[in-house]
Parts: structure tokens; C-alpha cells; sequence
């Protein structure tokens, strides 16, 4: 798309009148499925799912049935609402088939939406909505989750959301913006590419070599991105890893000591925006959140671990919407020596624009791209590169 047709797109999306959006995040799930009162099936047993049952219970509206992919659990029953295969449902139900709100929508997941929902189409059911339509309806209960929340919240940040947009560097990068805030707008998955086949924060279409990298890898779970590193071919002179879960800097030391390479190091530690201590969730693997939680571990900062003698060239960051707070604390390191930067974007709505308008503040030589390594929207990624460091030809494009 031309870049002028996607600016006017961008200003389509941002020009809707709010009692319009707001009729939208009221009003979708009636109109894609009808009362909740009627017969209702849930397609999707995991998180989302059991989120969802949770609230249609408390409502006095719970589902007749899951219906789920996985034939494990086919012939169990999640809080004495039972588990079907799609198929299995439809050939025992008699009379109209009742509506279905999607709940699958995983990070963990490639497939897109519209490879999700076809196959229900195909077997008859006619009214389906997502799991994000009832989100819009009942936010107190279910929003914020992810970048997915009150579409009424993107209308807030307009002026913010076009200055990051005119930051990015490339076409492909600005598409993707734009789509992502249609999508934070509409909830239409078509607009939301499949996953990017480049590697995730190391390929050379992001950035270019350095012999002599330091690297910080903050939120380094159990060595997989050190693999990654690795993988890529790119040589480094320190490899830092910082894992704060008890249970994942264990998995973490066991793999750099399977590696067995001089200058990877391990760390247990939280990077934020002060010295001290914080909370974090021991039990949600590589989904851990920092300031919330049942195991205490101690904090730093960047700009605290370059002034004791490291001073990373690379870092990357994901560490599950922690990702301000631990670029504030290297807000000296990065306006000062310009570390090249991937950033996940997707823990939080507004995300996908306050911390590229962040990092631009802190250090205004950056060059920004975009880039999507799983589908539906998770593990968006931004890259932020010195000048110097970018390729000769650079794009997020598949």
C-alpha cells in the first residue's frame, strides 16, 4: 500500500466519532450471536475458556458445552460443563446449533483466526463471536488482557499514536502499525499477518553484526533466545542473561551449562526502574510478570549494571509489559551510547506506541521497524537501531 493511502487509513481509524466506538464495544456481541440467554457453546477449554465460563456463571448464563481441538480432553467435563470435538457436538445435537464464542487466542498458537473459525462454519454454526467481543462487554471482568482492550482507549491516545506512526522507518512497518490499530479498534484478526519467518530479535534483516556484542537478554526464561543467539550465527563477546522465576533461572543455568561457552552469564534478576525488590509470578513459565506475585527477587537497573562495567551493545526485552519501566531505568545508558534495542510490544494496548515514543525521547537518532514472529498479534516485536547498525536491505516483509 502506498504511504500516503496509509496515512489516510490511520486517519480514518483515529477520526471515528467515540459514541460510534462505543456502540461498537456495547453492542458486538448481541449483534454477531444474540442474547446470551440462549444456547451457548464455548470453543476453546484452556485459559480463555475457563475465564469465560467463569463469567457467563456468574451472569446466570453458563454454556451448554465446550467444544475443543484436543482429543484429550474430549469426554471430560471443566465444572460440569462437558467437552466435545466440534464434530462429536454437532452429531449428537438436536435443533438449531447454538452460538459460539471463540476463546482461543494464544500466544502459543500459529494458526490464524480465520483457520480456527472455518471449520465450525463449515459444520453449520452460523452466529460466533470471539472472546474479545465479550471482553468489550463485560471489561471490569476481563480487560485489560494482552494488547487487547477498550477499543474507546485507543481514541485517547491519538496524537501520541501518530507521532510514533511517523517514527517508523519502513513500509512494511506502518502497514503493520495501522493494522494493529484497526484491529485494537475493530477486533477483525484478518487484518493481523501470520508469523514473520525471520528469527525473532537476531536476524540479520533487523540489525547488523558485531564481533564484539554485549548482549542483555532480559527475561532469558530457560536459555531458549541464548539458543537463538547462537543460531543466528552472530558472535558476541558477553552474553548476559537475566531470568528472575526461581524455577526458570534453574532451566536457564542448565542450558548455558550444556552450552558450555565462555562468556555466557546467568543472572537472577528483575532489570525495572529502581534498585531493590519486587514481586513476581512463580508459576506462569515464560508468562511471568514482574510486580505482582508470590516470589520476591531483587531488582536493578541498566543504566545501575553499565555503570558497575557492562555496558550492553544489544538488548533485548521481554518481560511480559515490564518493558517501560526497565527502559526508564536505562534512560542514561540509552541516550548516551545508543544500545541497538528489540522490544516486544504486545503485553499492553497502548504498547505498540509509547514505548517507540519512549525510546525516541531517551535517544532520538533511532531508526524503528516492526515485526510479527507469532500470529494474531503476539510477539510483536520493535526494533530500535542505531543508524549505523542497520542493513543495507531491511525489512519486516515475510
Amino acid at each position: 500500500m502506498h504511504a500516503d493511502l496509509i496515512s489516510q487509513r490511520l486517519e480514518r481509524l483515529l477520526s471515528e466519532p467515540l459514541e460510534s466506538v462505543r456502540d461498537r464495544q456495547a453492542n458486538t456481541l448481541e449483534r454477531l450471536i444474540g442474547s446470551l440467554d440462549g444456547p451457548l457453546v464455548l470453543f476453546g477449554a484452556s485459559h480463555l475458556g475457563r475465564r469465560a465460563l467463569a463469567l457467563l456463571k456468574e451472569l446466570g448464563c453458563p454454556p451448554c458445552a465446550f467444544l475443543d481441538n484436543n482429543p484429550a480432553l474430549w469426554g471430560q467435563s471443566i465444572e460440569s460443563v462437558p467437552v466435545f470435538s466440534p464434530a462429536q457436538f454437532v452429531a449428537q445435537y438436536t435443533g438449531e446449533l447454538p452460538a459460539v464464542i471463540c476463546t482461543i487466542w494464544s500466544g502459543h498458537i500459529h494458526d490464524c483466526m480465520a483457520d480456527r473459525l472455518m471449520p465450525l462454519q463449515q459444520l453449520g454454526f452460523q452466529r460466533i463471536a470471539l472472546f474479545g467481543h465479550l471482553a468489550w462487554r463485560y471489561p471490569a471482568q476481563l480487560l485489560p488482557h494482552y494488547c487487547m482492550d477498550l477499543p474507546e482507549h485507543v481514541l485517547e491516545e491519538t496524537e501520541a499514536i501518530r507521532r510514533a506512526f511517523a517514527l517508523l522507518d519502513d513500509q512494511p512497518s506502518r502497514q503493520l502499525f495501522v493494522d494493529h490499530i484497526e484491529w485494537r479498534l475493530h477486533l477483525n484478526h484478518d487484518l493481523l499477518p501470520v508469523s514473520s519467518a525471520r528469527q525473532i530479535y537476531f536476524d540479520a534483516s533487523f540489525s547488523t553484526h558485531f564481533a564484539d556484542e554485549v548482549v542483555f537478554d532480559l527475561g532469558a526464561f530457560n536459555g531458549d533466545t541464548a539458543e537463538g543467539y547462537l543460531a543466528s550465527g552472530r558472535s558476541f563477546r558477553e552474553y548476559h542473561c537475566f531470568e528472575p522465576v526461581a524455577r526458570n533461572f534453574a532451566a536457564l543455568q542448565a542450558t548455558l551449562a550444556r552450552l558450555a561457552l565462555p562468556g555466557l552469564y546467568a543472572h537472577r534478576l528483575a532489570v525495572g526502574d529502581r534498585r531493590g525488590e519486587v514481586l513476581i509470578e512463580a508459576g506462569n513459565g515464560p508468562s511471568s510478570r514482574v510486580g505482582m506475585g508470590d516470589e520476591r527477587v531483587p531488582m536493578t537497573t541498566l543504566d545501575d549494571l553499565a555503570a558497575q562495567g557492562t555496558r550492553p551493545t544489544f538488548i533485548k526485552i521481554d518481560i511480559e509489559g515490564f518493558e517501560p519501566q526497565c527502559l526508564a531505568g536505562g534512560r542514561k545508558l540509552i541516550s548516551e551510547h545508543q544500545p541497538l534495542i528489540a522490544v516486544s510490544v504486545y503485553h499492553e494496548q497502548n504498547h505498540l506506541w509509547r514505548i517507540a515514543l519512549q525510546l525516541h525521547n531517551y535517544n532520538g537518532a533511532y531508526r524503528f521497524r516492526l515485526c510479527p514472529h507469532v500470529s494474531d498479534g503476539w510477539d510483536l516485536v520493535l526494533y530500535a537501531v542505531p543508524a549505523d547498525r542497520v542493513p543495507a536491505i531491511s525489512s519486516c516483509e515475510p
